[in-house]
């Protein structure tokens, strides 16, 4: 298996970052043989950072929702550059695609540990002040 292969069947599993894969193949492959396959992967849009980006935050807003600067600082912490990142959260945020689950979030947490709890736990993850506040009050309305 060449280092191309190699890349194919590991993003075939799931999205990588072009660190991740660059990481991964040069465990086993030289430096100019992972940079030739990298460089193919992105050529035949196998290996994408915007892609990965998408995918990561759907995925943690599924899981366990985040804010803007943690989804941020996560993407970075994998190799997605500020600038992808940011697009990348800015087109989540323009679609109000964090609205629901934030909304999903605060119920679960406020029938946890109650409603001020519930705001200052969303708060430590990132959101803004007026994004808890927005979900909060969409959930407290619908308890009444």
């Amino acid at each position: 298996m060449d280092a191309y292969d190699k890349g194919v069947s590991l993003l075939a599993v799931r999205e990588h970052t072009e660190k991740e894969i660059r990481e991964k193949l040069s465990r086993s492959f030289s430096p100019e043989e992972t940079e030739r396959a990298v460089a193919l992967l992105k050529e035949k849009g196998y290996l994408s950072d915007e892609r990965y980006a998408e995918v990561f935050i759907r995925s943690r807003m599924r899981r366990s929702p985040e804010g803007r600067p943690l989804l941020l600082m996560r993407l970075r912490d994998k190799g997605v550059d500020s600038n992808t990142a940011s697009m990348a959260i800015g087109r989540f945020w323009e679609e109000e695609m964090y609205s629901a689950p934030l909304e999903e979030a605060y119920r679960s947490l406020a029938a946890k540990k109650g409603p001020e709890k519930a705001r200052a736990a969303l708060l430590r993850k990132g959101f803004s002040e007026s994004e808890v506040r927005s979900a909060s009050s969409k959930v407290d309305d619908e308890a009444f």
